[in-house]
C-alpha cells in the first residue's frame, strides 16, 4: 500500500515538474521585431524611440536623419536622453549631421533634465588625445533600460529612409529584453566615460557651428522637417514580430572574431552571408584572413555556401579592375569573389559567390553585416568582415536563434541573390 502510493506521489512529481519546466521555457522566450533597409526599419526605430517612458540612450556613427532626429527632440521635452556619437566618421559628419546634432543639442540645453550629447574624436577641445577605438562604429538604441534596437545601417537617411526614398541594404532588430538592454548598456557606460581622454560632452554648451539658438521647439521642428530633398515620413511598413528562444552577444574588439568564426563553423547545411565589406587578406599581415579560410572550410565540409557582397562601384569606382591591381590590395569584394569562384571550381565545391546587382535590387549600396546559418540562426551586426572592425573599431551584434526569424531573413536574401544572378 505505502509502495502503490510512493509510486502515485513520485508519478504526480514527475508531471509536475515536466509542466513547470514547460511554462518555465515558455516564460523565457524573448520578443523581438525584426526589420530590414530600406523598407521598415525606419518604422521600426521611431517605434522604439516613440515607446520610451523613462529614458533613452544611443550608440551612432552617424546621425543625420530628420526624422529621427524629430523624435528624439520630441523625447527629450520629457525622459533623459544620452547620445553618444562617432566626431570623425569616414568623409566626415557633413552639414545635415551638423544641424542636426546642433538643433539636439540646443534643445537638450533648453531642458531641465540630465541629458548628455557626447562626441567621440582623437580632436577634443583639450587637444588631440588617443582613442581606444578606431572607430565607434556600433549602431544601437536602449529604451528604458529594458529594449534594445540593434542593426547594421546608421541613422541616416539612406540607413532609415523614409517612405519613397532609396535607401541601403541591411538588418534590424528590436529586441524586449532586459538582460540584453543591461549588456549593452553596460557598454555604453564604459564606452562614453569621458574620463579616458576620447569622448567630451557637447550639452551644457551653445553649439559649436554658426547655427543660431533657437529659443522654441517648435523652431527645431521646423528646421528638422525642412531639409531639402528629404521625404517626409507617414504611412511605413510595417516590421514584424516574433517569439525566439535565445540570443547572443558579439562586441568588437572583445569577442567579435571568436564569435564570427563559432558562427561560421556552427553551420552543417547551409550558410549564407550578405556583407558590405569582405577582406581576402588579413589587414597589412600578408595572411588569408580567417574569416576567408573559415567560409572555404565550411564549404569543404559539405555546407552549401552563398556569399553576397556589395558592388563598390556604388561609391564612384568606375569600371571593373582588372584581377591583377587587385591582387595588390587588402581588402575587395571582387577579389574574394574571385578567389571564391576559383577555389569552389577547382575543388568542385558547393560554394557560390556574387556581386550584387544594387539597380536590381532597388538599392544604393549593399550596408549589411548579416548571415544566415541552417535557417536557425540569424546574425545582425555593425561588424565588417575586415581586421579593423574585428580587432580596432567598436562593433556590436546579435545572433538571433529561431526558424522563423531565420526565415524572415532568408526571403530577403533569396531576393537580392537572384536579383543579382
Amino acid at each position: 500500500m505505502k509502495q502503490h502510493s510512493f509510486k502515485h506521489l513520485c508519478q504526480f512529481l514527475f508531471t509536475f515538474f515536466i509542466i513547470s519546466l514547460s511554462f518555465s521555457v515558455q516564460s523565457q522566450a524573448i520578443t523581438i521585431d525584426v526589420a530590414d533597409s530600406p523598407e521598415t526599419n525606419l518604422s521600426l526605430a521611431l517605434a522604439a524611440i516613440h515607446s520610451a517612458k523613462k529614458s533613452l540612450v544611443m550608440n551612432a556613427y552617424e546621425l543625420n536623419s530628420p526624422e529621427i532626429a524629430t523624435a528624439l527632440q520630441k523625447k527629450i521635452k520629457s525622459i533623459p536622453v544620452t547620445i553618444l556619437l562617432e566626431g570623425q566618421p569616414v568623409g566626415g559628419i557633413g552639414e545635415d549631421g551638423i544641424q542636426i546634432r546642433d538643433l539636439i543639442i540646443a534643445s537638450m540645453n533648453r531642458s531641465p533634465l540630465p541629458h548628455k550629447f557626447l562626441i567621440m574624436s582623437s580632436k577634443t577641445p583639450e587637444g588631440a588625445r588617443t582613442r581606444r577605438f578606431r572607430y565607434d562604429h556600433a549602431k544601437y538604441i536602449i529604451v528604458d533600460g529594458t529594449s534594445l534596437l540593434v542593426g547594421s545601417e546608421n541613422y541616416s537617411s539612406s540607413g532609415h529612409p523614409a517612405e519613397g526614398s532609396k535607401g541601403t541594404r541591411g538588418w534590424e532588430t528590436l529586441i524586449h529584453d532586459k538582460a540584453m538592454a543591461s549588456s549593452f548598456l553596460k557598454i555604453f557606460k564604459t564606452d562614453s566615460s569621458t574620463e579616458h581622454g576620447d569622448v567630451f560632452m557637447l550639452s551644457n554648451s551653445r553649439p559649436r557651428s554658426g547655427i543660431p539658438f533657437l529659443g522654441q521647439w517648435e523652431q527645431d521642428l521646423a528646421e528638422l522637417t525642412s531639409f531639402s530633398g528629404i521625404n517626409t515620413y507617414s504611412k511605413p511598413a510595417e516590421p514584424m514580430t516574433f517569439e525566439v528562444p535565445t540570443i547572443g552577444q558579439l562586441t568588437s574588439p572583445n569577442t567579435s572574431l571568436s564569435g564570427l568564426l563559432n558562427f561560421i563553423k556552427s553551420a552543417k547545411k547551409t550558410l549564407d552571408l550578405e556583407l558590405m565589406s569582405f577582406s581576402y587578406r588579413w589587414g597589412n599581415t600578408g595572411n588569408v584572413s580567417p574569416l576567408f579560410s573559415a567560409v572555404v572550410d565550411a564549404a569543404r565540409r559539405g555546407v552549401q555556401v552563398r556569399v553576397l557582397l556589395n558592388d563598390e562601384r556604388a561609391f564612384g569606382g568606375g569600371e571593373r579592375i582588372e584581377t591583377e591591381t587587385l591582387s595588390t590590395k587588402t581588402s575587395n569584394n571582387l577579389l574574394v569573389v574571385e578567389q571564391l569562384q576559383k577555389i569552389s571550381k577547382k575543388e568542385k565545391l558547393n560554394l557560390e559567390a556574387g556581386i550584387a546587382d544594387v539597380k536590381s535590387i532597388g538599392v544604393k549600396y549593399i550596408h549589411n553585416k548579416g548571415a544566415i546559418a541552417d535557417g536557425e540562426r540569424v546574425l545582425i551586426s555593425s561588424i565588417n568582415w575586415n581586421r579593423n572592425s574585428l580587432e580596432n573599431n567598436r562593433e556590436t551584434a546579435v545572433v538571433i536563434n529561431s526558424e522563423e526569424v531565420s526565415s524572415y531573413y532568408n526571403e530577403l536574401f533569396v531576393l537580392d541573390w537572384n536579383a543579382s544572378r
